[in-house]
């Protein structure tokens, strides 16, 4: 039998923003290189990460707003 555990919306949120951060730091270290040839070889890992880095920043943020709507 599986046991679920509650989550709470703090929780999630915290974990989310760190992720956010994560994400972010991999970008800037792709976007970080001195060339404009580098830079374009590395485009598309810029754009993966970045993206991901915004879907768990808006992950975050609703879960914030859920933590101040319900008190948690």
């Amino acid at each position: 039998m599986t046991t679920l555990t509650e989550t709470r919306p703090q929780e999630i949120a915290a974990h989310a923003l760190a992720k956010a951060v994560e994400h972010a730091n991999k970008a800037g270290r792709f976007a970080a290189h001195d060339t404009a040839h580098s830079l374009r070889e590395n485009e598309a890992a810029i754009a993966v990460y970045s993206g991901l880095a915004t879907v768990y920043a808006e992950i975050a943020k609703a879960a914030t707003a859920l933590a101040a709507e319900t008190g948690q």
